[in-house]
């Protein structure tokens, strides 16, 4: 009797599976279909409109403060090719999950590598330091919400241990992304022990000593970039500025979704529940039906009415995961047929040349 192990893919279905049926049972047992349905009715489409358009002006700003680090670099992209990237590194990050939630900067830095001729070093510094961007800002946020939690009311300890939990934990992975962008030596040794293993858990089907040559060149071009980057600080200062827009927008869009449901709630929960929930799904630690407990138990925590609070968070998601995830899906198809289409052309092309060369020479 043979056993198989179960593909990536089913993998992943089975995670949304349970993390929806662990808010399908939250919602029953805790909240209770009646109030939810209760709370919906009132929804204000005028101002949830607003949320979606304020999410949609938090991606173009997203994008261009990605394509802001990529123009320090003197790598130019248009602007669609910007959100469409953009979208795209989304959806493998909706779908993919893993721990450091990388996989779609990997990605965006792929697609402007083949878009440009660039090499995926030096684009894949342009993605880190967009990610590295975007995870100070949340700790920042994480930092003046537990501040004005703090001065405004009485801080529960659970509220307080995991916030700091939260802040050690990107305040660990900062770190590690400093270290191993500004010391080649240590990336180098990390990215050498991943081929190592690769190599040994495919038994030789790969030369490590070729995917080492290889790792060398892009980790050269990688670091190349990093410096650049920080050699002009100035240069920062307008892909901070994008970045910060990006995450006003993106914030509102959450006080848009609780004036949408006849809620006015205060910034400081809104800031602590969007800082704690945004630094989880930076570093990967987020699911589908998770997340939505977590955002609406915290929000009760901070004494907003259990069903308002269940009730903002699955519109608020509905926005800031599934709406986005439909149009990263479109990207990511489009992406890859342009991709595709490019690569047969260049197949078409090529005999053509050599053709050309062979009557040449007789």
């Amino acid at each position: 009797m043979t056993t198989t192990k179960l593909p990536m893919k089913r993998w992943i279905l089975l995670l949304v599976a349970a993390g929806l049926l662990a808010l399908l049972l939250y919602m029953y047992y805790v909240v209770g279909f009646g109030n939810l349905v209760s709370q919906f009715e009132k929804t204000n489409l005028y101002y949830y409109t607003a949320a979606f358009l304020a999410v949609l002006a938090s991606i173009m700003f997203y994008s261009l403060t990605w394509r802001s680090l990529l123009a320090n670099l003197s790598i130019k992209i248009r602007m669609r090719q910007a959100f469409l990237f953009v979208y795209a590194g989304m959806f493998i990050d909706s779908i993919v999950p893993e721990p450091a939630n990388i996989t779609g900067d990997l990605v965006k830095a792929y697609l402007v590598s083949k878009a440009t001729g660039e090499s995926s070093g030096k684009t894949t510094a342009s993605a880190i330091a967009h990610k590295t961007l975007g995870i100070v800002i949340t700790v920042g946020n994480l930092v003046v919400g537990l501040g004005l939690l703090a001065f405004n009311y009485y801080l529960l300890s659970g509220i307080l241990a995991f916030t700091l939990v939260v802040l050690v934990l990107l305040a660990v992975f900062l770190i590690a992304l400093y270290y191993l962008s500004t010391r080649p030596q240590a990336s180098r040794r990390l990215v050498y022990g991943v081929i190592d293993l690769l190599c040994n858990l495919l038994r030789g089907r790969w030369d490590s000593s070729k995917l080492r040559a290889r790792a060398d060149e892009l980790l050269g071009s990688f670091h190349e970039g990093v410096r650049t980057l920080v050699a002009k600080p100035r240069a920062l200062v307008r892909p901070v500025l994008l970045a910060v827009l990006s995450w006003g927008f993106d914030v509102s869009a959450v006080f848009l979704v609780f004036l949408s449901i006849g809620y006015p709630v205060s910034p400081d929960k809104v800031l602590i529940v969007y800082a704690l929930t945004g630094g989880l799904q930076s570093m990967g630690i987020s699911f589908v039906g998770v997340t939505e407990v977590i955002m609406s138990a915290l929000y009760t925590v901070l004494s907003i009415p259990l069903a308002v609070s269940l009730t903002a968070t699955l519109l608020t998601r509905f926005i800031t995961f599934w709406f986005k995830l439909l149009m990263a899906y479109a990207a990511f198809q489009y992406v890859g047929l342009k991709l595709l289409f490019n690569h047969d052309d260049e197949n078409k092309v090529e005999p053509k040349a050599n053709n050309s060369s062979v009557a040449c020479g007789t």
